[in-house]
């Protein structure tokens, strides 16, 4: 045997010892480090996995908490008649007229339970129907407490029918409220109180009333209507206006102004100013201007 070939054995010989290293350390050390690293990944995904469900199951409990609370009670009779009061009371408080609430039976909610897979009720779903008749004002009146009410209710439909030439309207409103069975209270609705409006005073809502899409005349009613004068007689201050008939209307203190599609009360009369609320805010008029111009 040659040197050559002796040379040739002892290059052949490292080839494959480095060759067979780089397959031990793959084998007992890289591979096993990247098989830990990857159970590392998985253990880690699983961690924030478990964490995930925890939060989500605890905004569940706490969704269904709150729900639970303004669930109307579990009790159907009771359930019915505390709510009916409640939008009467609402009716009453935006001085609506003519009011009727008619509750349907309510129906059944169920789902299989999954340990005996029986029907198991969840819920009672009740259908309130409202009738009532007044001012566009009003009406957003009792919208605006509607939604105020810290209640498992929406309302699902609205109709308003003008009558009389846009003064007022006829309301039909259909609710539709929940009673969750898991619900503590047998009787008593919630006393919660919600904001589910984009603004929270109702003032901010008057627009709607100022600019009745039902009045034949719209807001323009109030251009052709002026303080003409203010006059005192026998200690009592009266506030002259001229309507746009061209007729001349005397009020005091705590009288209306009959002004189609808008409510407009004297509630003061000082000097040379006349104190109004018109349609829910505070104005300020004085002789020769028109409510439109103080609007």
């Amino acid at each position: 045997m040659n040197q050559r070939t002796i040379y040739l054995l002892i290059l052949m010989g490292i080839v494959f010892a480095a060759w067979f290293g780089d397959k031990a350390y793959r084998g007992l050390i890289e591979e096993p480090a990247e098989a830990r690293e990857k159970e590392v990944a998985r253990i880690e995904n699983r961690l924030k996995a478990a964490k995930k469900t925890i939060v989500d199951t605890a905004n569940s409990i706490d969704q269904i908490e709150l729900l639970e609370r303004i669930s109307l009670p579990y009790d159907p009779e009771l359930a019915r008649s505390a709510y009916q009061d409640w939008l009467l009371d609402l009716v009453e408080t935006a001085e609506l007229v003519g009011a009727s609430v008619d509750a349907a039976q309510p129906i059944s909610v169920k789902i299989k339970d999954r340990d005996n897979k029986t029907n198991k009720e969840i819920f009672l779903r009740y259908t309130f129907v409202l009738r009532a008749r007044g001012s566009l004002q009003q009406v957003v009146r009792f919208l605006f407490d509607f939604y105020q009410g810290g209640h498992l209710h929406k309302i699902n439909t609205v109709s308003l029918i003008p009558i009389g030439g846009g003064r007022e309207v006829d309301l039909n409103v259909t609710i539709e409220a929940l009673g969750l069975s898991r619900c503590d209270r047998e009787s008593g609705l919630s006393v919660e109180r919600f904001q589910r409006l984009g603004e929270s005073k109702f003032n901010d809502y008057q627009m709607i009333a100022r600019r009745n899409l039902f009045a034949r005349h719209g807001d323009s009613a109030l251009r052709d209507v002026f303080l003409s004068a203010i006059t005192i007689s026998n200690g009592t201050a009266q506030a002259w206006f001229k309507n746009e008939e061209g007729e001349v209307i005397m009020l005091s203190r705590g009288e209306l102004l009959d002004i189609a599609a808008h409510r407009i009360e004297i509630i003061d009369i000082v000097g040379d100013t006349v104190l109004l609320d018109l349609d829910g805010r505070i104005v300020k008029m004085r002789a020769g201007e028109s409510v439109q111009k103080v609007d």
